[in-house]
Order: C-alpha cells, then sequence, then structure tokens
C-alpha cells in the first residue's frame, strides 16, 4: 500500500509541475529527488542565488531517486538528487549521473538519548526483536524505512546477522514506518525512545535534533569515511537529461565548484 500511495503522490507530484513548467515559471531550475540531499540542494541553491541575482531555483518536496530521476527524465524537473547509480535503461534515455558527495549512512537517535555507541550485534539484536530496550531501561521504537528503500538494502548488506534481522523486523506487526527521508528524520526525532537509520549529510544539513551513533567504536564522520575506518557510505549523485536547461547545467556545475565543496563539505560530506 506504502508504495502505491507514493506512487501516486509522485504522479500528482509531476502533474503540477508539468503544470506549473508551462506557465511563466519555466526558466525557473527546478530539483527533486531523494530526500536525503534536498537540505543540501537548498543550501546551495541560496549560495547560488547570492552569487548570481536574478536566478531562480526551486526545490520540490522529496519525490524519492527513482520519482526524481523519472521526473528528469520527462523534462518535469531539471535536476534530480539521487542516492543511487543509474540504471542502463535509464542512461539509454540519455540521462547522466556525476556524483557530488558521499556521507556516513548513520543510525540515530534523538539527542535526549544517552546511547553514543553500537555494535553491528546490538544492531541485529534490536531489529530481531532480542532486545527491545534501551540500557535506562526504556522502549526501544524501531523507525523501518520500506524494505525497497536504498537504507533498507544498505543496512541488509552490512552483515548476514543484519539481513536476517531485519527481515524479522519487516515480518514484525504493528512495526513504525518512514516513507520518506524527512519523515523518517522527523520520527526518530519525536517519538521517545525512536531509532532508525539516516545520513550525516540530512541531519547537519536539516539541523535534527538528532545524534548519529559511532558504530563498533568509529565515529560516522567524513573524515573516518577518507580514510577508510568507517564504511558505510551513502553516495549521492545530481542527474541530468538532455532537456536539462544551461541555467541549471550551470548550477550543477557550482554544486562542484570550490564554493560548493566548501558548502557540502560543512554539511557532513566528503569530496573525492
Amino acid at each position: 500500500m506504502r508504495s502505491v500511495e507514493r506512487t501516486v503522490a509522485i504522479v500528482l507530484i509531476l502533474f503540477a509541475v508539468n503544470a506549473w513548467a508551462s506557465s511563466g515559471y519555466a526558466q525557473e531550475v527546478r530539483i527533486g529527488g531523494t530526500g536525503a540531499g534536498l537540505a543540501s540542494m537548498k543550501l546551495l541553491a541560496n549560495a547560488y542565488v547570492k552569487i548570481h541575482p536574478g536566478s531562480a531555483i526551486k526545490i520540490l518536496p522529496s519525490l524519492g531517486s527513482s520519482g526524481g530521476i523519472k521526473a528528469v527524465a520527462a523534462g518535469a524537473i531539471q535536476l534530480a538528487v539521487s542516492s543511487r547509480e543509474l540504471t542502463d535503461a535509464e542512461r539509454k534515455q540519455g540521462l547522466a549521473a556525476v556524483e557530488f558527495g558521499r556521507t556516513p549512512f548513520v543510525f540515530a537517535v534523538s539527542t535526549d538519548n544517552k546511547v553514543d555507541d553500537i555494535t553491528l550485534q546490538q544492531l541485529a539484536d534490536i531489529y530481531s526483536g532480542k532486545t527491545m530496550q534501551w540500557p535506562d531501561g526504556s522502549r526501544i521504537r524501531l523507525v523501518l524505512r520500506p524494505a525497497s528503500d536504498a537504507d533498507s538494502t544498505m543496512a541488509r548488506s552490512m552483515s548476514p546477522e543484519m539481513a536476517h534481522a531485519m527481515r524479522l523486523a519487516e515480518e514484525r506487526p504493528g512495526m513504525l514506518y518512514a516513507v520518506t527521508d524527512q519523515d523518517a528524520q522527523k520520527s526518530i526525532e519525536e517519538i521517545p525512545g525512536a531509532f532508525g537509520v539516516t545520513s550525516l549529510a540530512q541531519i547537519m544539513a536539516e539541523q535534527r535534533q538528532l545524534k548519529a551513533l559511532a558504530l563498533n567504536g568509529v565515529r560516522p564522520t567524513p573524515q573516518n569515511l577518507a580514510n577508510g575506518s568507517y564504511p558505510y557510505v551513502r553516495v549521492m549523485f545530481l542527474v541530468t537529461s538532455p532537456k536539462t536547461t544551461v541555467a541549471a547545467q550551470r548550477f550543477a556545475e557550482f554544486v562542484q565548484s570550490p564554493e560548493g565543496r566548501e558548502i557540502l563539505g560543512r554539511t557532513g560530506y566528503w569530496m573525492r
């Protein structure tokens, strides 16, 4: 059902955006895609507009990576933010993806939770239901993402025990689910005892009251991504199509400029 609702929402947004694009705002650069990167794009857009007065950049609500890619292919938006690489079929449509940054994939709790570190075994125990309470005795409220989501895929790939534990969690009735990246962060931030996956860049760019936990004693920082000690990463791409406008291409170039990289570096990204 959640997949159907998400598809309907994407179709409605694309319909509205196409109608908007046919109006007098056709020169505006429209950007959409995975919610994990939209706040960072907003910061970049604000900086770009200050440097280039008269430019207009609109950051749309979350479409997800696949939704954003479909939208840019249809010409409904000019740039898509994706947390996955393009498929061969998407490349055959003339789409191109350029990596603009890497950020730690993290497990997070609210800032008032006293837990700072977790191990892979503890993660598996939480997802499997073996561990149901935090050390202070409060209830752990696990926030899941849809099974097909990139975050779920990443978590399953961390170990065979995690893959098995996540299947158990997804089969358990009454579990909390967050469809979008923003829903996930809001749930973890606001629900007492909540715990779930997100990215460091999204926490920092959205200034959420969340804490990214160290994993097996290693802090999830861009520096630890760079030196290889923290191996769990979310790679972010900007996707263009043959329909991408010159104005949008110029903004994409700004994202990878020294000014753009400095902004990304301040919000939890490491650029290779």
